[in-house]
């Protein structure tokens, strides 16, 4: 598949209008597709067409970070084998040799403790320890850590390695999370269009989707095994939105789908309204979690913001993880806690998680109180409350805090990954995302 300035200014007019000329593209992308401004400047670069010095050196600047995040990646998997990459480098593979794809970050799913394995050894390079993101799914503590490396330029966004103890958090609603990597998205081609939907459900498709998209499709050796996938997780709504884009662009013939497309929709809106009847057993966590749902991905009403204030306000953080709700974590500095893996704790009104690398002060909300993480940091190894709370895991020993996320096998199926960076203010910190963050939470963002 070429990919040539005509095809890109086609796939951008169907994103954002048709563009009057090259400088109202060159607007365009800065403006409102900035994951496609280096694909669309190496096509005109490779068709003679002259950039002038801010064009050719954002795209140097994107050329070398693919680079850098190549020797990385294979550097990451000699020294951690076992992990599970998530689109980034094997979806820019399928680009051709002259084209660039954009990458903010490099994305793993792992199950402890290889994922605290991966995270010690990038600590120990000099990567930052970002924050972290937990919530409990099916009795089980979910981890999702961020690190972060200064770019070279430091006008640039700096480097970024996101890792998960999941697949994907499904929408936090009617879709569901995937947990372990199933059979079928063994195929890079079908794990990474499946991650692709999943994206859906944090922002519109993009340009540059509508490419991974194209260029995916074209790879694909089958579509059984898609299809199958599409259909057990309810994803018929947003491939059906992802086709009717591509097929504006021109982009490649698109499969069609294996049944009538109507069938295929109602299926999949059946699933997610079961999935949600079932969350109604508790109402208010279901309650609080549709406001957390629409926060995280933007679309609360200012009637609901106020709604959201007042509850982040009443609700403790470990009735938060109780609820099912995503809790952010601020890492204490100073502190690398003798566990083996993640563990909730609670002492003097403080909910934290103790980890192999490092401590994190949670909060359901945006603000952490900074006197809460000089306490945590000046007391590495405080004993929890006496009666905390048990309930996240039934099973959990007396003394191990609430919850002790399973450790699996050595030789499991590794199972992706996001954060925020701290900005403390006079006796508060903050662990609301950043503007170098892909995403909010999904861990599945701008790959």
């Amino acid at each position: 598949m070429d990919l040539t300035a005509d095809v890109l200014t086609r796939v951008l007019a169907v994103c954002c209008g048709e563009p009057d000329g090259p400088e109202e593209s060159v607007l365009m992308v800065r403006r409102d597709q900035p994951t496609f401004a280096p694909t669309l400047f190496a096509a005109w670069r490779n068709e003679g067409s002259p950039l002038n010095p801010a064009l050719r050196y954002e795209l140097d600047v994107q050329t070398a970070r693919i680079r850098r995040y190549r020797e990385l990646a294979a550097d990451i998997a000699a020294r951690v084998p076992g992990l599970t990459p998530l689109k980034g480098l094997e979806v820019a593979d399928l680009y051709p040799a002259d084209s660039t794809r954009y990458m903010n970050d490099l994305d793993y799913t792992a199950h402890e403790p290889r994922l605290w394995r991966l995270v010690q050894e990038l600590v120990g390079d000099g990567w930052e320890l970002n924050t972290g993101t937990f919530w409990v799914f099916d009795g089980r503590l979910q981890v999702l850590v961020c690190l972060r490396m200064p770019h070279e330029d430091p006008y640039c966004l700096p480097y970024g390695v996101e890792i998960t103890s999941y697949v994907t958090m499904g929408n936090l609603a009617g879709v569901a999370p995937v947990m372990e990597l199933p059979p079928r998205w063994r195929d890079p081609v079908v794990k990474n269009l499946l991650m692709l939907l999943f994206e859906r459900f944090e922002q519109p498709y993009r340009a540059r989707d509508l490419v991974d998209a194209a260029l995916m499709l074209h790879a694909l050796r089958g579509h059984t095994a898609l299809w199958h996938e599409i259909d057990r997780l309810g994803l018929w709504p947003e491939f059906t939105e992802l086709a009717g884009l591509l097929e504006r662009a021109e982009l490649g013939p698109v499969p069609a789908h294996p049944r009538p497309r109507a069938l295929s929709l109602a299926g999949s809106r059946a699933r997610r309204g079961a999935r949600r009847l079932t969350g109604l057993r508790r109402p208010a966590d279901a309650a609080v979690r549709h406001l957390q749902q629409r926060l995280v991905f933007d679309h609360l009403s200012r009637p609901e913001r106020l709604l959201w204030s007042a509850a982040e306000r009443r609700l403790s953080t470990v009735r938060a993880l109780r609820a099912g709700l995503l809790c952010f974590g601020l890492p204490v500095p100073g502190v690398r806690p003798e566990v083996a893996a993640a563990t909730v704790r609670q002492r003097d009104g403080l909910t934290f998680v103790d980890t192999p690398v490092a401590r994190f002060l949670l909060t359901a909300g945006d603000d952490v109180d900074q006197d809460a993480v000089d306490a945590l940091a000046a007391d590495a190894d405080p004993a929890p409350d006496a009666g905390v709370d048990e309930a996240l895991a039934a099973d959990a020993a007396p003394d191990a805090g609430l919850v002790a996320a399973p450790a699996a096998p050595p030789d499991a199926a590794p199972d992706v990954a996001r954060g925020a960076a701290p900005d403390a203010a006079p006796n508060v910190a903050s662990v609301a995302p950043s503007a170098t963050d892909a995403t909010f939470v999904a861990g599945t963002g701008t790959r």
